[in-house]
């Protein structure tokens, strides 16, 4: 019982960033524009944390910055994918290259440091866990829920919240019209590259917080790539979800799961399985995907091979 509630507690650790990105993800998702840019912007809002924690020695200014940082990435991406109607594929795909020779070139020249800026000394990451005392008095999922961080907490009100605004407002209604039609959303009046632009807000906020999570909360440091593909396991979960919030979630759960799952098998396992273990949730990213979309394509009549 002890092992299968440590399995959930790393679950919901785990999912927090996948939680963010996906929510955020949807929006940008449904109202017609392909985000490619997540890992990018996971990355620079992550990276933006630390470093400005680290330069001005307040926590604040690091938040502000990284969600400064995550909404400019949006933003650039915006200007070619909304305004220019470049493909949003080539686009992102640009931006995360881009994003990955900027960033250490910018630790070399601020922090002469190609690979780790650490903030353990302003940020410990071992006082992040908030203790709340209605979930310690709860069995089962006291010890799930509680000692988690801040920004674990968040991540599931920003799933109610967002969820609301996608299925309740007007708002919402606008970002899945536009995306299902463009054209008709403009025969109406709804100004369509306007809801784009604010989906993908919501989205750099939302990776924003993802960013910091990993690197702020969970770690108090930034490293090369420390999103480790999260943006790309986010895309797999919105079209696992069909770009619904809930559904995409789920699978964003799963995917969170199985991170966990890797961290308690490598602690029964040599170091040699231990590391391969790693490969455990991109496995898990292609039999989902598989599993998902075989029924579509088998319903396909297009299809080039027999049933």
């Amino acid at each position: 019982m002890g092992i299968i509630l440590t399995l959930l507690f790393y679950t919901v650790k785990m999912s927090t960033p996948l939680l963010f990105v996906i929510m955020g993800g949807v929006f940008v998702q449904r109202a017609g524009v392909f985000n490619f840019a997540l890992e990018s912007a996971i990355n620079s809002g992550a990276f933006a944390a630390i470093a400005v924690t680290m330069a001005t020695g307040s926590l604040m200014a690091g938040i502000i910055g990284a969600l400064v940082t995550c909404v400019l990435v949006n933003m650039f991406f915006a200007l070619f994918t909304v305004k220019f109607n470049a493909h949003p594929t080539v686009v992102g795909m640009a931006i995360n290259l881009m994003t990955a020779a900027i960033i250490p070139y910018l630790m070399m020249a601020l922090f002469e440091t190609s690979a780790v800026i650490n903030v353990t000394h302003i940020i410990d990451p071992a006082n992040v866990p908030v203790d709340v005392p209605i979930l310690r008095s709860i069995p089962i999922l006291g010890d799930i829920f509680n000692k988690q961080s801040p920004l674990t907490y968040l991540s599931f009100l920003a799933v109610i919240v967002l969820s609301v605004v996608y299925y309740k407002t007007d708002f919402g209604t606008h970002v899945r019209l536009v995306g299902d039609s463009q054209e008709a959303a403009e025969a109406i009046g709804i100004k369509v590259n306007k809801i784009k632009v604010l989906a993908l807000v919501i989205s750099g906020i939302c990776c924003a917080l993802a960013g910091m999570n990993i690197s702020v909360e969970s770690l108090g440091m930034y490293t090369l790539n420390i999103s480790a593909s999260r943006g790309y396991i986010c895309l797999s979960a919105i079209n696992c979800g069909r770009k619904e919030p809930l559904k995409s979630v789920a699978f964003g759960l799963l995917f969170g799961f199985t991170k966990a799952l890797q961290i308690i098998l490598a602690n029964y396992v040599g170091s040699t399985i231990a590391s391969s273990l790693e490969a455990l949730p991109y496995i898990m990213i292609i039999i989902v995907l598989v599993a998902t979309e075989l029924p579509a394509v088998r319903r396909n009549p297009m299809r080039i091979f027999a049933k």
